[in-house]
C-alpha cells in the first residue's frame, strides 16, 4: 500500500484590508518592503487565495495522507495577516487524511514580534509526535508518517532588521537536536526521512540564503534515506546534494503567477515517486 504526501510552500496570501497600522508602516523594514511589494510583488501574488482554494479542490480530487508545508503564508508578518491567514492555511492542512506538519518562513517572522504571533496563531501546527525532542525554540518537530517514514521540521527563518537581508540560520540548539534525532534507531531505521525547513539546505548566499548551510550539511553527511524539502526560492526544482544520493525538492511558490507549483510524492516500499503539480486552466493538476 502506498503513502501519498504533498509538499507546498510560499503562499503569500493577500494583505487583508485594515491590516496595516501607522506604527507598523513606519517600521524601517516594512516601509521599504511595502514600496517593493506595491511596485513588484503584489501583481504576482494577487490571486494567492484563489490558488490556495485550488489546492483544496485538488485535495478533494486527489486525497493525500500527509501535507508538509515549508512556510511564507504571509507577506509582512502583520497581526492582521496572521488573523486572516492562519485559519485559511489550517483549513487546507486539515484536509490531509492522516496529518500535517509546517514551519514558518521569513515573511511570517518578518520582525521580532513575529515569533510570538506565529506561536499564537499557528499553535495547532506546532505539535510534535516527539515533544521531548523540542528545544526552547519550539523545534524540531517530528511527525510519524505511517510505519516506514517520518518527517522532521526545523526552523531556519528569523527576523532581520535590514530590509536587504532576508538570510536564514538554523539555531545551534536545533542543529544539535536534529543530529540526535537522526541518530535515534527508530528514526534511522525508517525507509524515508523527510527533513523540511524554509530555506534551501545547500544555499549559502549571504543576504538571501542559509548562513550556516555548511554546518547543516555536516550533520546530514553520510546519512541514508533522507529526502530534503524546502521553499523560499519561488521556482520549483529538484537536484541531488553534491557527492550524494540525497534528493532535494524545492516546492517553489503555490501562488506566484505563471509559476504555481507543489510536489506530490507516492511512496512504494523503498521507492519515492515524485511528480510536480502545476496550475493549468484554473486548477491544479499533476504533470504527466
Amino acid at each position: 500500500m502506498s503513502l501519498r504526501i504533498l509538499h507546498f510552500s510560499d503562499v503569500h496570501l493577500p494583505v487583508p484590508p485594515g491590516a496595516y497600522r501607522l506604527t507598523e508602516i513606519f517600521h524601517p523594514k516594512r516601509g521599504v518592503a511595502l514600496i517593493n511589494f506595491a511596485l513588484r510583488r503584489a501583481a504576482k501574488y494577487r490571486d494567492a487565495q484563489q490558488k490556495l482554494n485550488g489546492l483544496r479542490d485538488f485535495l478533494t480530487r486527489e486525497p493525500v495522507d500527509y501535507l508538509l508545508y515549508t512556510g511564507d503564508t504571509l507577506n509582512f508578518g502583520l497581526e492582521g495577516e496572521f488573523m486572516a491567514g492562519a485559519p485559511r492555511l489550517m483549513e487546507t492542512l486539515a484536509l490531509a487524511r492522516r496529518g500535517a506538519l509546517a514551519v514558518p518562513g521569513n515573511h511570517d517572522l518578518y520582525t521580532h514580534g513575529g515569533r510570538a504571533l506565529h506561536r499564537k496563531y499557528f499553535a495547532p501546527l506546532l505539535r510534535s509526535d516527539l515533544p521531548e525532542a523540542c528545544t526552547p525554540t519550539g523545534f524540531p518537530l517530528v511527525r510519524w508518517l505511517g510505519d516506514d517514514a517520518v518527517a522532521i521540521a526545523f526552523n531556519s527563518a528569523r527576523p532581520r532588521l535590514p530590509f536587504w537581508d532576508s538570510s536564514g540560520r538554523v539555531p545551534a540548539l536545533e542543529l544539535d537536536a536534529l543530529e540526535q534525532l537522526l541518530d535515534m534507531p527508530e528514526i534511522a531505521a525508517r525507509r524515508h526521512i523527510f527533513l523540511m525547513t524554509h530555506y534551501p539546505f545547500d544555499e549559502a548566499g549571504y543576504f538571501h540564503g542559509l548562513r550556516n548551510s555548511r554546518a547543516l550539511l555536516r550533520v546530514l553527511q553520510g546519512r541514508e534515506n533522507l529526502v530534503l524539502l524546502h521553499g523560499h526560492n519561488h521556482r520549483p526544482y529538484t537536484h541531488f546534494l553534491p557527492d550524494s544520493a540525497t534528493p532535494v525538492y524545492c516546492a517553489g511558490s503555490l501562488s506566484k503567477a505563471g509559476g504555481e507549483s507543489f510536489w506530490f510524492f507516492d511512496l512504494f516500499g523503498t521507492t519515492v515517486n515524485a511528480r510536480r503539480g502545476h496550475w493549468r486552466n484554473a486548477r491544479f493538476v499533476l504533470a504527466e
